[in-house]
């Protein structure tokens, strides 16, 4: 039995998908594609294949099978359409022309050139019908591959019309559990590879969601201002576009949503240090279906944050607001935070949080405070200089940036 996982069309292993072979199981099979049999009671198709390897026609193997229909469609629905992938064909044959034609001064190319140019997708699908090969780069055709496997798989099953597609599941038989479907055990096997073999797994993208549209806005702006060689790997959630409320509350619904549909991107949830905050982390952190992908944090613990002003029924405090009332607004900076006497704007308590046991208190004056500094963002400045000017906030943008690590 092979050792390599590929998949197939009908009798014949399909480019080189092995390499991506649980990303296109997941593309190409549904979960209800899954088939254990013994291999003389196997469907016909795979039973051919594994007759090569197997000696004994009792032993048990298990597959995915699909009707190569059903496969196609699937990728149409994944964004490979047959328009878009016969656009794709055609830039891709164009640059390789342009290639041969490149290099016939270094080699003598033209008889190639003069085989494989002015063909139009149409040609090259009747040729490659006469000539009947049977893979989709018909070599002798059209020399070229298309770097995208899962356009060229789309164009096979379009005009070439396999009866199946399948793949044998060899060593990862044993690992697929009775109780989760076909995509739950690929995700599982994904991470489980992952989780053994030694390389360094980057994180992507990175989503961040913050508990209002203040804090995404103050976040993006700062990360493109202090950090612009940062800003393309990480993204926001519009709430103002999309009239999304705000609160800690709705930031654990946010996280539990991305967390049903099983996002692959890596999302970072952005929790105040504030009672509310630290509460509704407890909650998130305490979902054991939790993806590896998603993370939690608060903001950090914050120097000013540890003498502030707070204004609450025992009269006008200085208190340590971390983990009670720290809210994005106190990393803005003093002049920020001061109003036009030099004092800095108060913290007022609110009210009693029973599930951690301490008092919720909130920044006065909260839009005030972000005018001011986004009026200072935009008027620029170097990204170094403004790191040191926003040191605190700087602290915080560290914080997101090893989230992950």
């Amino acid at each position: 039995m092979s050792d390599v996982n590929d998949i197939y069309l009908d009798g014949k292993s399909f480019g080189d998908l092995s390499m991506t072979w649980h990303h296109a199981c997941t593309l190409c099979f549904a979960n209800g594609d899954l088939y254990r049999r013994t291999v003389k009671t196997a469907h016909p198709v795979v039973r051919q294949t594994m007759l090569e390897w197997c000696d004994d026609p009792d032993t048990e193997i298990s597959y995915l099978l699909a009707p190569g229909e059903n496969v196609r469609r699937r990728l149409h629905i994944q964004g490979y359409t047959d328009e878009r992938c016969r656009d794709l064909w055609e830039r891709e044959y164009q640059k390789h022309i342009a290639y041969l034609e490149e290099m016939s001064g270094k080699h003598d190319l033209q008889h190639e050139i003069a085989a494989q140019k002015g063909l139009s997708f149409d040609d090259w699908i009747e040729r490659a019908n006469q000539l009947d090969l049977d893979h989709w780069a018909r070599r002798g055709v059209i020399e070229f591959d298309l770097n995208d496997m899962y356009a060229s798989l789309a164009l096979e099953l379009q005009y070439f019309n396999p009866e199946y597609v399948w793949t044998d599941l060899a060593s990862f038989s044993d690992d697929f559990a009775e109780e989760l479907t076909v995509h739950q055990n690929l995700r599982r096997l994904h991470q489980f590879e992952d989780e053994h073999q030694e390389f360094i797994r980057e994180t992507g993208t990175v989503l961040i969601l913050t508990e209002g549209k203040s804090d995404t806005e103050v976040l993006s702006i700062a990360i493109q201002a202090m950090y612009p060689e940062f800003s393309d790997l990480f993204q926001f959630v519009d709430f103002q576009e999309f009239s999304i409320q705000g609160g800690a509350s709705m930031l654990t619904k946010m996280v539990k949503a991305f967390a049903g549909v099983r996002m692959d991107q890596s999302i970072l949830a952005l929790f105040d240090n504030d009672a509310a905050g630290l509460a509704e982390r407890q909650h998130v952190d305490r979902i054991k279906a939790l993806p590896q992908n998603i993370k939690t944090m608060v903001l950090p613990e914050l120097e000013l944050a540890k003498d502030y002003p707070t204004i609450g029924p025992e009269g006008e405090r200085h208190m340590d607001v971390n983990g009670a009332a720290s809210s994005i607004e106190l990393f803005l900076g003093k002049k920020a935070l001061t109003d036009r006497n030099g004092e800095l704007h108060p913290i007022r308590w609110t009210g009693w949080n029973t599930q951690i046991k301490r008092y919720q208190g909130a920044l006065e004056n909260k839009d005030d405070i972000t005018k001011r500094f986004l009026t200072r963002m935009k008027k620029g400045g170097d990204p170094i200089a403004l790191r040191t000017e926003f040191s605190e906030l700087d602290q915080l943008l560290r914080s997101i940036f090893s989230a992950f690590h």
